[in-house]
């Protein structure tokens, strides 16, 4: 399995992508998680097929999660896509990414490719993939998810701070991507998640490699500094590729994520 980190910056990021990775297994299928408003250019600029993604999951429809999904549709459709999508949503959560796949084709009314909508639930299976999902703690319905291909397993959090059903999901993962907002510890009933609680998670989880993504631009000289004194946790970039067949992949990914090389100009306050 190759997890692609598409973007991994918070919903006003002046530096990163909004947050989104691409999951590659053995046999090229493909998934995309979250499709924000500049994931789309990412996409396009790694020269992925307009045939290649097959599956979109949204943790949930904030807009830095979903906008995006109209200029991809749109982009698929102009360059004549053929293979059927399949959109994992919660059903609470469609008819605004209805709304969005209408505007890329307006004002058509239909999509040259089949769209086959699907409701997430806690357990599922898609193909060879075993696929389990928990609400984080958000102010929107956000749903963490864990996917395993292969006995190789990749945790992806969404938004928000973790819950006990969450943290369950996290459970001896090769690899995790867990929403880091601030360096320093937020309230408990914040929407998003902390270092303080990323450490814990590291040591009550048993994660071979946490990732924090999704991290407020004015906290990430904090959070890189953090990291180098904290094995076996990073800083998510960019552009990062983890393969987990590299049996030297966590090793490999540390060394990849050390260098600090997130520029490091001035950053407003954020909220989103």
């Amino acid at each position: 399995m190759k997890i692609d980190v598409i973007g991994c910056g918070s919903a006003f990021s002046q530096r990163n992508n909004t947050s989104s990775i691409r999951i590659i297994d053995s046999q090229q299928n493909q998934w995309l998680i979250d499709c924000g408003p500049t994931v789309p250019r990412a996409i396009w600029q790694r020269d992925i097929g307009v045939n290649d993604i097959q599956v979109i999951y949204f943790t949930h429809i904030h807009p830095d999660h979903s906008s995006g999904l109209a200029a991809l549709i749109n982009q698929w459709k102009s360059f004549q896509r053929t293979e059927p999508l399949t959109i994992f949503c919660q059903a609470e959560q469609r008819k605004p990414l209805e709304a969005l796949v209408a505007l890329a084709v307006w004002p058509e009314t239909e999509v040259c490719f089949e769209i086959h909508w699907q409701d997430i639930h806690d357990v599922f299976e898609w193909k060879h993939w075993q696929i389990r999902t928990a609400n984080t703690q958000h102010e929107m319905a956000n749903r963490a998810i864990r996917i395993e291909i292969d006995q190789q397993t990749v945790f992806f959090s969404g938004d928000g701070r973790p819950t006990a059903a969450s943290q369950a999901l996290m459970l001896g993962a090769d690899i995790a991507f867990q929403e880091c907002a601030s360096f320093d510890a937020l309230p408990a009933d914040s929407s998003h998640g902390d270092f303080p609680d990323c450490e814990r998670l590291l040591a009550q989880t048993s994660v071979k490699a946490l990732g924090i993504y999704h991290c407020f631009d004015a906290a990430i000289p904090s959070l890189l500094d953090a990291v180098r004194h904290t094995p076996n946790l990073f800083v998510s970039q960019d552009g990062l590729v983890v393969d987990l067949d590299d049996d030297n992949y966590v090793q490999h990914t540390l060394d990849s994520t050390s260098v600090g090389s997130i520029p490091m100009g001035s950053a407003s306050t954020e909220k989103g």
